[in-house]
């Protein structure tokens, strides 16, 4: 019985991916478009069908997240040095535009609050968690705005994964494995609804055996290379998590 619920499964996956029905994950937002982590990138990625957008959970020296992907603002801000160590106040001073384009500029720096806002009921959210993000701040921020079961957590640090499992126990999370015996080992530390994968490494075998526990493959195809898209479509990912939706969409569509 079991063999056979598995196969219809299966059967349906395999429909629904010739129907061109992977799910785009937006890492940074459609950031070729606009500037990364901003509203204008998010806006841009939803134009070109992205289902799931990534936010970069980060804390200022007050407590706030924000949505940032790196340490420092030196990159993609007129600001210098730590987020962690600016109030909040400051940083929503910064501009987060201009070093992309003149026409972005005076964009700031998104609060997670007001990204959440602007994503409301238009696409679901992947939360990259930082490091030093206070994990509690985060769970109730995301109950208090409705996403608890429209969203799902990755955790580069294992202590705060373990943390946010014993405080969110229902709350969706994906891991990064490379293989069976890697995504085994972190079944043994929660139970992962996406895992993440270089589309190179989907194999039969490892589909099969993710789908029998209810996990869903996304291939990573992050920054500009293009290359893998049409892999990634061949190996039937579930999802794949990349910068260029506008190009993947193009392919997918043909």
């Amino acid at each position: 019985m079991k063999r056979i619920v598995c196969l219809i499964a299966c059967l349906l996956a395999i429909s629904m991916w010739a129907q061109g029905q992977i799910e785009i994950v937006v890492h940074r937002g459609a950031n070729a478009l606009a500037p990364e982590n901003t509203i204008a990138s998010t806006d841009s990625a939803l134009k070109y069908g992205a289902k799931w957008v990534e936010l970069d959970v980060r804390k200022s020296k007050d407590g706030v997240l924000f949505n940032l992907h790196d340490e420092t603002l030196d990159r993609t801000t007129n600001g210098k040095g730590l987020l962690a160590e600016m109030l909040s106040e400051d940083v929503r001073q910064l501009d987060a535009g201009s070093w992309f384009s003149d026409k972005f500029a005076g964009t700031p720096v998104p609060m997670i609050a007001e990204m959440l806002d602007y994503l409301q009921g238009k696409a679901y959210v992947f939360f990259d968690v930082k490091r030093g993000t206070p994990i509690a701040t985060l769970e109730n921020l995301v109950r208090e705005k409705g996403f608890a079961d429209k969203s799902f957590f990755w955790f580069g640090d294992e202590t705060m994964l373990r943390e946010f499992v014993s405080l969110a126990p229902e709350m969706k999370i994906k891991v990064n494995a490379g293989d069976i015996e890697r995504l085994k080992y972190w079944q043994s530390i929660c139970t992962p609804s996406y895992v993440e994968i270089a589309p190179e490494k989907i194999t039969d075998e490892f589909r099969m055996y993710c789908h029998e526990h209810h996990i869903k493959v996304m291939a990573a195809c992050q920054e500009d290379d293009t290359s893998q898209f049409q892999l990634v479509i061949d190996k039937k990912a579930d999802l794949v998590n990349l910068d260029r939706p506008e190009v993947f969409v193009r392919l997918l569509n043909k």
